[in-house]
């Protein structure tokens, strides 16, 4: 994060309390037992979306479909959508509020709020709402559109919406400022709604980067809908990942969603800044950030390939391991951002339960030492961990969709490309996380 000093990462101090080294070790260990675990035991495709725990109490599942709380939902998404704009607008609570329920509160907290409760934005988003209010007006089916969702687009929009996100958020000129979030925010609201007039309703699901975002994350929730009624039940969350098909743009939105936290540490490493120096400012950023974007994309794609040529049959895609991806990409925002948010939420509830704009100092900053900071010791165990376990359940992911397609005689092999893909993100990661 850009705007204040005190959402620096606890983890990223060389003196840390968890050496690097170490860090490394374990992770790569982690990793490597997982593989070889798999290679040994695991030879038929066990994750399947059809299977689920239990279904949750009638009353549980009739309360949640109730059309009054759906309705509540959308407005409460839409309230809070106004009150955003207001602080941001207004400069309510400090100049930095309003940018902080942007890029923390909402883009941070929905991937908790997803792991916990599932698809949370596609019932709280607010262009939904002004979608469906606009087509009341104008007395048309908000479903329909003026001609049907091309198939071919798949998740590009999402990749696209993501990567637009993740530059106003770290590239953009006065990045960080409430006039610049709010001009983004306008701006993607017209580019939504207007694709919705054209495509209906369903252009959310992938056209709306945070919905595909929100849904993808949400695939590795407890919490799901079971494919053959649709009622809500508990699963293992590797049952609903399995549910996430290979499609156009998926590999470059999840590669969005791996490059743009690790950019965020990358652009403030000492070496990045000299070799930055003199050049403007949002031109080095926008390039590294292409740059580091176009890196996974490649990284995955020579994967890809590698595994391909070894099944000798090329059943083993990029595309088939991006689901396998999802969950080494929620590590890395725990990993970074965890901190993060702890602070952002006290800061929230300080300014409009507490003290009012008295939470802030004079100029907008936080005033640190009345917000409870986790601990060194305790946030690095956090972040290393969360780093370590995504890619030991991307590990997992990747191997039961693997043996499903690969030849009998040859399921092992083709996935050492994969594997030590993993091996170098991971490693990555971590020295990341412990250089900023």
């Amino acid at each position: 994060m850009s705007y204040d000093v005190y959402l620096a990462h606890v983890v990223g101090h060389r003196d840390g309390p968890i050496p690097l080294s170490y860090a490394l070790v374990a992770g790569t260990t982690a990793l490597y037992a997982s593989f070889d675990a798999l290679r040994l035991r695991w030879h038929e495709r066990r994750f399947d979306a059809r299977r689920v725990w239990r279904a949750v109490p009638r009353f549980t599942q009739r309360l949640c479909d109730h059309p009054l709380l759906r309705r509540t939902l959308r407005l409460f998404g839409l309230a809070l959508t106004v009150l955003t704009l207001t602080v941001l607008t207004t400069g309510y609570g400090g100049k930095e509020l309003g940018p902080g329920m942007v890029f923390v509160l909402f883009w941070v907290g929905l991937v908790p709020a997803s792991l916990l409760f599932g698809p949370v934005w596609r019932l709280l988003n607010p262009l939904r709402t002004v979608h469906e209010l606009l087509a009341l007006l104008l007395r048309t089916d908000p479903d329909k559109g003026i001609r049907p969702l091309p198939e071919r687009l798949g998740h590009w929009p999402a990749a696209a919406g993501l990567l637009a996100f993740a530059w106003l958020e770290l590239a953009a000129p006065a990045r960080g400022s409430a006039s610049t979030v709010l001009l983004g925010l306008w701006l993607y609201a017209a580019v939504q709604l207007t694709a919705a007039a054209v495509y209906g309703s369903r252009w959310f699901e992938r056209g709306d980067a945070f919905e595909a975002y929100s849904s993808l994350i949400a695939s590795l929730s407890p919490l799901g809908r079971s494919p053959a009624d649709r009622r809500l039940v508990l699963r293992n969350p590797f049952n609903g990942l399995s549910a996430v098909r290979a499609g156009p743009g998926l590999t470059a939105t999840v590669a969005v969603m791996l490059a743009a936290t690790g950019f965020d540490s990358l652009a403030n490493l000492g070496w990045w800044k000299q070799l930055t120096q003199g050049a403007p400012e949002p031109l080095a950023r926008s390039a590294g950030l292409l740059a580091t974007v176009l890196f996974v994309l490649g990284l995955l794609w020579v994967s890809g390939r590698a595994s391909g040529r070894l099944s000798r049959d090329g059943s083993w895609t990029a595309a088939l391991m991006a689901p396998s991806l999802i969950p080494i990409a929620i590590g890395y925002v725990i990993a970074h951002y965890s901190s993060v948010l702890v602070l952002e939420v006290q800061r929230f509830v300080d300014v409009f339960f507490v003290s009012g704009e008295h939470g802030s100092t004079h100029d907008g900053g936080m005033e640190a030492a009345s917000y409870v900071v986790p601990g060194a010791t305790l946030m690095s165990l956090v972040q290393v961990t969360a780093v370590v376990t995504g890619h030991v359940l991307g590990v997992v992911s990747a191997h039961d969709s693997a043996v499903g397609v690969l030849p009998r005689d040859r399921k092992v092999l083709p996935q050492v490309p994969l594997f030590a893909g993993m091996i170098g993100l991971t490693l990555g990661g971590l020295a990341l996380l412990y250089s900023t």
